[in-house]
């Protein structure tokens, strides 16, 4: 699959088989991530990946929103949680020590890793959920994060179970589940979105 493809192909999964994913897979997505932009190249993301089968519960735990709604509400049942997570951290004292950058743009950096991550997930067959709706002082805790990190993001991982539909949207960009389970995606049309050189 080409990247037009795998872009055009991906989607949030938020059901997930009970199948493990390779440490190797996580890996690899990692160092996609590690090559990703950086603001003056200060490469201030650091990772925690998730696969051990006793910390999946407790990080998911910590997790606040799922799918728009609370996580003990709307999540789905155990078997479909995710498989793996990977946890963008921010490095503060890295940052105090290098200076200079203004912070808004640290959050471009981990968006522009979190997607080398999700594209080359999504080239092994793997789904991925991005999440920014999580405890940060309790999913520290779990995973013995120290104080002078910042966490960024969130991505739940696993292969898919669900196939959500792409459609156009019409009346709203809110997607919505059908009478047989399956998401549906609605994205503006690119005329709706382009304009070249100046708006008419």
């Amino acid at each position: 699959m080409d990247v037009h493809e795998a872009v055009t192909k991906r989607r949030s999964i938020r059901r997930f088989k009970d199948v493990t994913v390779a440490y190797a897979i996580l890996e690899r997505c990692v160092n996609a991530a590690r090559l990703a932009p950086a603001t003056r190249n200060c490469q201030l993301c650091e990772y925690v990946v998730v696969d051990d089968e006793q910390l999946l519960p407790q990080v998911y735990d910590t997790i606040a929103i799922w799918a728009g709604q609370p996580a003990a509400k709307g999540g789905p049942p155990l078997e479909h949680r995710p498989k793996a997570y990977i946890v963008t951290l921010i490095n503060t004292s890295l940052e105090a020590e290098l200076g200079g950058t203004r912070r808004v743009t640290i959050y471009y950096d981990v968006g522009m890793a979190a997607e080398n991550m999700i594209l080359v997930a999504l080239e092994q067959g793997i789904g991925i959920c991005p999440m920014l709706s999580f405890k940060q002082t309790e999913l520290k805790q779990v995973l013995n994060i120290p104080d002078n990190y910042e966490i960024a993001l969130v991505l739940a991982l696993g292969y898919p179970d669900e196939s959500p539909v792409l459609e156009v949207a019409t009346d709203s960009v809110k997607y919505w589940i059908d009478s047989k389970g399956v998401r549906h995606v609605p994205k503006r049309e690119l005329r709706d979105i382009i304009h070249r050189n100046k708006f008419p």
